[in-house]
Formats: C-alpha cells, structure tokens, sequence
C-alpha cells in the first residue's frame, strides 16, 4: 500500500469515529468536498499546513495522524511495485493500405455531437 493511500485510510477512520460526513469534515476543515474524498482514496497528498487544517477539524493533533500512519506502514508488509506492462503496439492489418488512407480523418465517420 503506497504512504498516500495509508494516509488516506487513517484520515477516513478518524472522520469516521468523529462522525462527520465528507461534506461536514470539509467545511470545518475549509476546503472542498472532493478533495477530502480524493486524500482518503490516497490520489493526493497535503500539505503540511494542509495536514494542520484537517487535524483540528478532527480536534486531534497533527502527530496523531502521523503516528497512526507510521504505525501502519510499519506493519504492512514492503509493496514491490510492478514493473509497468510495455505498450502493445498495434499491428496493421492486411486490408489497411500502407498509404496512410486508412488512418486519415476524412475516411472516418464523423464524431457525433460535431
């Protein structure tokens, strides 16, 4: 589990136990709903004043949090990451002329909505 996704997870357990919704959580907090939803699935990170911010909307410490994290990571086991899968390139067909024509705009339908 990457650090971002741990803190994302520790952050929604203490709104949770605080009973606050993600709506209630970012207006004590004073930022936006989605960003709140987006620092619990881990796709962001905050800043350290950030991180000041949404401990005291939780009325804990910013160390807490911290501390919660830490203790986390410390008993996940290490995350290898993956390699990334090489892109396939595509093969053309037999029936695509090698000309370009089959990849030109004006041999194509158009977009809808256009």
């Amino acid at each position: 589990m990457e650090l971002a996704e741990v803190f994302g997870a520790v952050l929604r357990e203490h709104r949770i136990r605080a009973e606050l919704t993600q709506e209630q959580f970012a207006f004590e907090a004073d930022i936006r709903r989605n960003y709140v939803s987006m620092l619990e699935l881990g796709q962001h990170q905050p800043t350290l004043t950030m991180l000041f911010s949404l401990a005291a909307a939780l009325k804990c410490s910013p160390s807490e949090l911290i501390a919660e994290v830490e203790r986390k990571v410390k008993r996940s086991p290490r995350s290898t990451k993956k390699a990334p899968k090489p892109n396939k390139k595509r093969v053309k067909a037999a029936s695509e002329k090698s000309d370009g024509a089959a990849t030109d705009r004006s041999a194509r339908r158009p977009r809808r909505g256009n």
